[in-house]
């Protein structure tokens, strides 16, 4: 090999993760211009921006979500940016993580790729503006401390922490991994093998993610009986019961490849778990237990709390790329072994690419959101002095979001749309007619109105008017009931 080759090619070595990198955020970039946010990320902006911090944490009992994500949401939105430009925030969280996986994960650089550039990194968690962005960056924080988390627990117990305030399906992982460092810990301080002063460090450590463990019971408590949304019914049947948890496990594995399997390729898929978790056992029996905990009370979860959405189904790959990281990391000298499992993580992300490629696709061709559309026709064609109506919060919350400089009033609360209470308030509903008489009311001098109505709303008897009305715009949406419709109505 001559010298200007040799040249071409360590170069390129070091350059391949930045040029990586790049195209990442050039590829999500381009989605998150597209991208019409709607009424979950509306959600946390909206309360990050109305709420004192107080009143913040008021309001975690009715979200039933940590407080990291709004808390960093925060000052962006008191300070006034755009609510259009909270998916670049997302990006830039998973930009971090997709740049610890190409630097520091030891996966081989296609499956490095293909994780990088499938469904699992792209889309779903950097676009979609949620909670989950920070998930896969504190993971691959977790996996570069995990080796040395007896000589730098502080580290490690902030990592923990932090992981809990991010998603309540993170629960498991953050308590099997402090668990299991603690019976470590227990181990070696019995065998003399670890000095008074380091074991100290490893309990303040483990207390760092244990004050975090209690600080989200304070945070959640009440949450079931507060959030209607929330409907734990254990049956009182163990059949019933095995019946359900096979039924939300079925449905979360259909969410995680992004396809409907049939009864028969779900009994297949089933197989192929278990045999994955009993060669995982085999492997590294003490990492296999630790996410075999994790994807068991997930499933649980999936059952009992709440059904699975691609989002959180991807949790389950994120967790499996988590713990295959820490595993090979360890077990380096084990070429065979490391193979087949990056085989078998490049297969699944294979099937998932291939499941959600039309989905991700769809946000490109069709509007996710009405909110955008119809706050950018309200903000361009209705006088600041005519009133903007809804029929119900729901689906107005992600314009009104989108709308910073003027309200949109819903009557049944009688107060502009800004978030949303997740009480049994929720179930009040009135007529068309006592809608006008609230109207008026508000906006005495008002002779029209434009009236925002969709799927779902709470004036019951809408349809009923619809020749009182002049439909001026319509857009139809691919996430459930964003749909909306914009009529004039003259008083």
């Amino acid at each position: 090999m001559t010298a200007n080759k040799k040249k071409a090619l360590e170069l390129a070595k070091r350059l391949w993760p930045y040029f990586f990198l790049a195209l990442y955020l050039l590829v999500n970039g381009a989605l998150i211009v597209n991208h019409e946010n709607w009424r979950d990320e509306a959600q946390a902006w909206q309360i990050a921006k109305h709420l004192s911090l107080p009143g913040l944490f008021q309001q975690l009992k009715y979200e039933g979500h940590p407080c990291l994500w709004f808390l960093i949401l925060l000052p962006f939105a008191k300070l006034g940016l755009p609510f259009a430009w909270m998916g670049f925030l997302s990006l830039l969280l998973m930009a971090a993580g997709a740049w610890l996986l190409l630097r520091k994960a030891p996966f081989c650089i296609p499956l490095k790729a293909l994780l990088l550039f499938g469904s699992f990194f792209v889309y779903y968690y950097p676009v979609i503006s949620r909670s989950y962005c920070l998930i896969p960056p504190l993971l691959a924080w977790l996996a570069l401390l995990y080796p040395k988390r007896r000589e730098q627990p502080l580290w490690y117990g902030t990592a923990l922490a932090l992981l809990t305030q991010t998603h309540i399906f993170m629960i498991g992982l953050s308590f099997l991994l402090s668990f299991f460092w603690l019976l470590e810990l227990l181990w070696e301080w019995k065998k003399g093998r670890r000095e008074k002063r380091n074991v100290l460090e490893n309990g303040a450590g483990m207390g760092i993610s244990l004050a975090s463990a209690l600080f989200l019971i304070w945070e959640l408590a009440g949450s079931v009986g507060s959030n209607v949304g929330v409907d734990v019914h254990i049956s009182s049947s163990l059949h019933s019961n095995l019946h359900r948890i096979n039924v939300g496990t079925h449905w979360a594995i259909n969410e995680l490849l992004g396809m409907g399997l049939s009864d028969s390729a779900w009994k297949l898929w089933r197989l192929v778990i278990v045999l994955g978790m009993a060669a995982l056992l085999f492997y590294a029996w003490k990492e296999a237990l630790i996410y075999i905990g994790t994807v068991g009370i997930q499933f649980l979860m999936f059952t009992y709390v709440n059904l699975a959405s691609p989002q959180k189904a991807m949790l389950l790959a994120h967790e499996l790329i988590f713990i295959l990281w820490i595993i090979l990391e360890n077990k380096k000298e084990r070429r065979i072994e490391k193979w087949c499992w990056q085989t078998a993580l490049a297969l699944l992300a294979l099937v998932c690419i291939q499941g959600h490629g039309s989905r991700i696709l769809g946000d490109l061709s069709q509007a996710y959101s009405s909110s955008k559309g119809m706050a950018d026709y309200i903000r361009t064609n209705i006088s600041a002095d005519t009133p903007v109506i809804t029929t119900g919060d729901v689906y107005a919350e992600g314009a009104a979001a989108y709308l910073s400089e003027r309200e949109i009033w819903y009557p049944v609360t009688e107060s502009a749309v800004t978030f949303l209470v997740w009480d049994e308030k929720r179930s009040e509903s009135i007529s068309y007619e006592e809608l006008l008489v609230r109207v008026k009311r508000q906006y005495p001098d008002a002779e029209e109105m434009y009236l925002l109505h969709g799927e779902g709303g709470n004036v019951q008897d809408v349809e009923n008017y619809r020749s009182q009305m002049q439909e001026i715009l319509r857009i139809d949406a691919t996430a459930p009931n964003e749909s909306t419709v914009l009529y004039y109505v003259k008083f």
